[in-house]
């Protein structure tokens, strides 16, 4: 977990590995000492999360690249979709009477940053990566290096690499506005993008 100072707010963040089934106690052990808690997920994404049992699972799109993810975590235990590590938080938001502040764009804006990012080109080789990502050995000894490997190799699209720096300016950039009216916070954001986050709050913090 790491913790930053923004004014007179306590944001601590927590890094999760998406889709393996063990992270989901790494947030139960570190629910219920916050003022409010936040996930980097658009808050479209949160409703389906906690409408997920009316939905189904099997309405959840998974990419190509998503499944030779999935594959290669699995080495590191049991993979289920949705994340675990989101289902248990919004379970335990909705079980304690707590709202999530959702960190991430909206569908809306989140296509629009998408068209602006990745082309066409990029868009069409996707197949292609997924296909080189299959083949491709991976050296990560921990589930977390494992997904940060990953989104690497993901980001050598760079239109993909543009989309994800502009999704971690707009979670620093939300966390930045929580912190103006909350007082203790825990973020759960997935560990690919902690880094480029914290280095946007560092920043922040650094300057006053």
């Amino acid at each position: 977990m790491m913790r930053f100072k923004i004014g007179e707010c306590d944001i601590d963040i927590l890094p999760v590995v998406n889709g393996l089934v063990s992270e989901a106690e790494k947030v139960r052990s570190a629910f219920g000492n916050h003022e409010a808690y936040a996930a980097s997920l658009g808050w479209e994404g949160l409703e389906a999360l906690r409408k997920r049992d009316e939905i189904g699972v099997d309405s959840v799109e998974v990419s190509e690249l998503d499944i030779v993810y999935s594959n290669k975590m699995s080495v590191f235990g049991e993979i289920q979709t949705p994340s675990p590590a989101f289902c248990e938080l919004v379970d335990l938001c909705v079980e304690a009477g707590k709202n999530i502040i959702p960190l991430d764009m909206n569908d809306e804006e989140f296509d629009d940053a998408f068209m602006e990012c990745v082309s066409a080109t990029q868009f069409t080789s996707v197949h292609h990566l997924a296909k080189k990502g299959f083949r491709k050995k991976m050296d990560a000894a921990t589930p977390e290096e494992l997904a940060v490997e990953w989104d690497r190799f993901v980001e050598s699209n760079r239109g993909f690499k543009r989309l994800d720096k502009r999704r971690e300016e707009h979670i620093a950039k939300e966390l930045c506005d929580v912190a103006r009216y909350r007082r203790k916070v825990l973020a759960v954001i997935e560990v690919e993008r902690v880094e480029g986050v914290a280095d946007i709050l560092n920043g922040v913090c650094n300057n006053g």
